[in-house]
Parts: structure tokens; sequence; C-alpha cells
């Protein structure tokens, strides 16, 4: 028969932890008090259980406080979103809203080329059938419509290459700043 401190020392060897050694005096206390009797509820508590119990629920706390030690962070992330809000979401909006524009110019582009090619083939066709000035207007509009499309086509092909001489640009003139204060 084991009483309430030899449970409780046995306990505190298998464990180290006092308080779980507290818990465990308490539940047994308030048990007594209830009307229960110490040997009684010694035997309802395995130690074995109890132990294990302990070593999951340590293990737990330990996750928790790491999963929370690694989410700290975020704290910050979230003050600085609100705080960046009335600039990042008109930012944001705006970036919508030059994808939209540069998707509509593609597809004039390619609306512009088509169209383009169709009014010069019905041009040609126009001024071999029925009348030459017909023809004619409806060629030079197709090939106008075509010209549109490559001009916009090589603008943006030398805006590409105007930035990346822009860049070239600034990399060497800040080497060249480095290379002279270093020197």
């Amino acid at each position: 028969m084991t009483t309430k401190k030899e449970f409780l020392i046995r306990l505190l060897d298998e464990t180290g932890d006092t308080h779980l050694v507290a818990y465990y005096d308490e539940l047994i206390s308030d048990r007594v008090e209830a009307g229960e009797s110490e040997s009684d509820v010694i035997k309802t508590l395995d130690i074995k259980r109890v132990v294990r119990n302990s070593e999951f629920e340590t293990a737990r706390i330990d996750l928790e406080t790491e999963t929370r030690d690694k989410r700290g962070g975020r704290g910050w992330v979230v003050l600085l979103m609100l705080f960046s809000a009335p600039v990042t979401i008109p930012l944001a909006f705006a970036l919508l809203i030059t994808l939209i524009s540069l998707f509509a110019v593609a597809i004039g582009m390619v609306g512009g080329a088509a169209g383009g090619l169709v009014m010069g083939g019905l041009g040609i066709v126009e001024m071999i059938r029925i009348s030459e000035p017909i023809g004619l207007i409806l060629l030079s509009s197709g090939l106008y419509l075509i010209g549109l499309v490559i001009i916009a086509v090589l603008g943006v092909w030398i805006g590409r290459l105007l930035i990346r001489l822009y860049g070239w640009i600034v990399v060497n003139f800040f080497r060249i700043g480095k290379n002279r204060r270093n020197a």
C-alpha cells in the first residue's frame, strides 16, 4: 500500500516536475476531502500513466511555445501592412489598371494587324473586281494599320532597350564613383 507522500516522491523522482507534483498533491487532497480514502485515490492513479501523460503534455507545451516563438515576428508584419495600406492599396490598384491597359494595347495591336491584313486583302480584291479608287482606299487603310502596329512594336522594343541602357549607365556610373572614392 502506497501513501500519498510515497506516490508524490516517486512522481518527483520520475518526472522532476514540481508543478506536476503540486497538482497531484492538490488532486489527492481534494478527493480525500470529498470522502474517498487516500489509498483508494492512489490506487486509481497509475504512476506510469501519469508520467506518460506528463511527458506528452510537456512535449505539447514545448511545441506550442516553439510555434508561438516562430510566429512572434508576424506582429510586425501585420503592423507594417496596416500602416502602409494607405500607400500600398492605391499602388496595387494603379498596377492593376496598368496591367489591364497593357493587355488592352496588346489586343489592339493584334486587332490592328488583323484588320490591316483584311483591309489590304479586300482592297486588292476590290481593285481587281469593281473599282480602282475604292480598292486603293481599302489597300492604303490596311497598310496604314499594319504600319501602326509595326511602329507600336518598334516603340515597345526601343523602350525596353532604353530601359536596359539606363540601367547599364546607372550601374557603371556608381561603379566608377566607388572606384574613385576607394583610390
